[in-house]
């Protein structure tokens, strides 16, 4: 039945006919042809009810069901899944509605007092487009709980949220060559080849409507010099951080591993959309520390061009006080040595120790730092952050609201900073809580400091998988803005509220994104500020408007607030997870207004650590 399509049984047996071709040996058809249906081998075609093309992508014990994909073909002739309808890649990993449900209690807009700060925007006076770079990329662990993880789960379903909701482009892992991806053995001493992992990381992210931000590293254990040198738990296969035994099969590797995904993936492809980023933090993450790094970026460089001479490489992914260091070195060390750079990497966290978190102007002016380094070195390329968030250290903050308006202000800052580009992206460190550099323990919801986006959930249940946090909703917030910046004024760069407008293409509607954070994360949450904000010469002056609010704080598309309520239990039940899944949803408000003279006003209380998003548009 290899290629075929078996309709969903149903009706007595069903379950027994199901059961019976799962448990077969070999190759099935698509037993029930949905989108997010579990199935047996990548490849498998079949049409649904609605007469669809469906796909099974993925790896074995993880494929699911993709619907009306785009299949593009690699220069081998093979056919590879990029990207998958939106409302059925959601279902996949439990539904979502992409533009939120209703909040359930009265709107905040009859707020009686003086305002603390008056918002004025003015949408006729149009600025620069409205950078997307944190869109760019996402930053996520150990490559291989693409596949699987010590907690039973993959992030796959992470993945197509985190595309399709908050649009992210990219996503970088850290150990594509470590022990359990298994791309390097050697056999009688001889290098020997395996991609088979490699590739279903790589399929599973592509199916995903992503593309590999590539991170090399870290040294095979095979091709170690130090077998005995490693770090971090990546489910009791920690990586080895040595230096290769022999640079020339490291090379001949690197080489092999370019012609290989351009062969899988297309050249044109791998030429023209993937980086390759050389290594991790190597003041620690590599055991000759940053003075052994431009050897190990040489030689790497050398064998990644031997497969292409026009791949795009680059590094030092340095994180806080050495990145300027190691992006100077690095950048006249390739100049010196006529060694390819094509960008450089940087990490940087809100943070400056153990209880001063979310430090957005911080956060801002180490970027304003890396501009002038680069700068400096008359450095010439892209420069891209693959790692930021609101603390280096496991910090509540995380999980609650504060990294939500951290996320928005930071990014705010940094996208308007004048005269400063933002990085051309923006990797937030780590999309899931499928986390596993270190064991981060058996609690599935909340651990109360875990770095991802999004939560656990419980293998028993698949409602419970990829439950967003507040901060998962500020980039859906953000996803929402528009093309265009326009005129926005009385707002606070400082701690307090601040504000940035935009119009989309044709004037179809305003979206204003409105802040409130106060830096170092010790704020009272339940505090609010008044705000009264004034729309003028909107584009769509006469009839009635819609207008739409969403927001992220203390009680609102906060599945934290909800968690904490219930008494914070460390495996949440099946009706627990459903009321969490509920509080996660991003939430709005809603009316319908008529403008005068294309102008419109605004009051309402803007709570300490939240974020919200007005829109207008014309009444459909």
């Amino acid at each position: 039945m290899l290629g075929g399509c078996l309709r969903p049984p149903s009706g007595p047996g069903a379950e027994t006919l199901a059961q019976k071709l799962h448990s077969d040996g070999d190759s099935v058809a698509i037993v029930l042809c949905n989108a997010g249906a579990s199935c047996s081998d990548s490849g498998l075609e079949c049409t649904n009810s609605s007469g669809i093309l469906c796909t099974c992508v993925g790896p074995k014990k993880a494929a699911y069901v993709t619907c009306n994909s785009v299949r593009t073909p690699s220069s081998s002739g093979q056919s590879t899944a990029v990207a998958a309808d939106a409302s059925q890649a959601l279902a996949a990993s439990g539904s979502s509605n992409p533009e939120g449900v209703r909040c359930s209690d009265r709107p905040p807009w009859e707020a009686a007092g003086v305002p603390a700060y008056r918002i004025s925007v003015d949408a006729k006076q149009l600025g620069p487009a409205w950078n997307r770079f944190y869109e760019k990329m996402v930053a996520a662990d150990h490559a291989n709980t693409v596949l699987e993880t010590a907690w039973g789960r993959n992030i796959q379903g992470a993945l197509r949220r985190g595309h399709e909701l908050a649009g992210f482009q990219y996503v970088r892992f850290h150990g594509i060559l470590d022990g359990d991806i298994g791309v390097y053995t050697e056999v009688n001493d001889k290098p020997v080849y395996d991609w088979e992992r490699l590739d279903k990381v790589y399929d599973a992210i592509i199916a995903a409507g992503m593309r590999p931000f590539v991170e090399i590293g870290f040294t095979p254990p095979p091709l170690a010099s130090n077998p005995a040198k490693t770090l971090h738990w990546y489910n009791n296969v920690p990586a080895n951080i040595s230096p290769p035994k022999d640079w020339n099969r490291w090379m001949n590797l690197m080489a092999a591993l370019v012609q290989h995904l351009e062969e899988r993936y297309g050249v044109d492809e791998v030429r023209e959309h993937w980086y390759f980023e050389i290594w991790n933090e190597s003041s620690w993450m590599y055991s000759l520390g940053m003075a052994g790094y431009n050897e190990l970026y040489d030689y790497t460089v050398q064998g990644l061009v031997r497969g292409d001479p026009d791949i795009k490489v680059g590094g030092p992914a340095e994180s806080g006080g050495g990145s300027a260091v190691g992006i100077t070195n690095l950048v006249e060390y390739c100049r010196k040595h006529n060694r390819k750079l094509d960008f450089v990497t940087y990490h940087t966290y809100g943070q400056t120790d153990d209880t001063t978190v979310a430090l957005a102007v911080t956060t801002q002016v180490f970027h304003e730092s890396m501009a002038s380094t680069v700068k400096q070195v008359d450095f010439k390329g892209d420069v891209f952050t693959t790692e930021w968030g609101a603390s280096y250290s496991g910090a509540l903050v995380r999980d609650t609201e504060i990294s939500a308006s951290f996320i928005a202000k930071t990014i705010h800052l940094i996208g308007t900073d004048n005269g400063i580009a933002p990085p051309s992206g923006f990797a937030y460190w780590t999309i899931s809580d499928l986390y596993e550099e270190f064991d981060s323990g058996g609690k599935l919801a909340f651990r109360e400091g875990n770095y991802g986006l999004m939560l656990k959930g419980d293998p028993r249940y698949p409602d419970s998988y990829d439950v967003a946090k507040p901060a998962f909703n500020a980039y859906r917030l953000l996803h929402m803005m528009g093309e265009t910046r326009v005129a926005t004024s009385g707002g606070r760069t400082g701690d307090g509220v601040n504000a940035v407008a935009t119009l989309a293409a044709g004037g179809k509607a305003l979206q204003l994104l409105v802040y409130n954070h106060v830096d170092g994360g010790r704020a009272d949450p339940l505090a609010s500020s008044l705000v009264y904000v004034q729309f003028n010469n909107l584009p769509f002056a006469s009839g009635k408007m819609r207008v739409r609010h969403y927001l992220v704080d203390h009680t609102h598309s906060n599945a934290y607030d909800a968690f904490a309520e219930m008494g914070r239990p460390p495996e949440p039940t099946q009706s627990q997870w459903a009321d969490l899944r509920r509080a996660s949803e991003l939430c709005y408000y809603e009316t319908t207004v008529s403008s005068k003279d294309g102008a419109w006003s605004v009051t309402f209380p803007q709570n300490t650590y939240s974020v919200g998003l007005f829109v207008l548009s014309p009444q459909p």
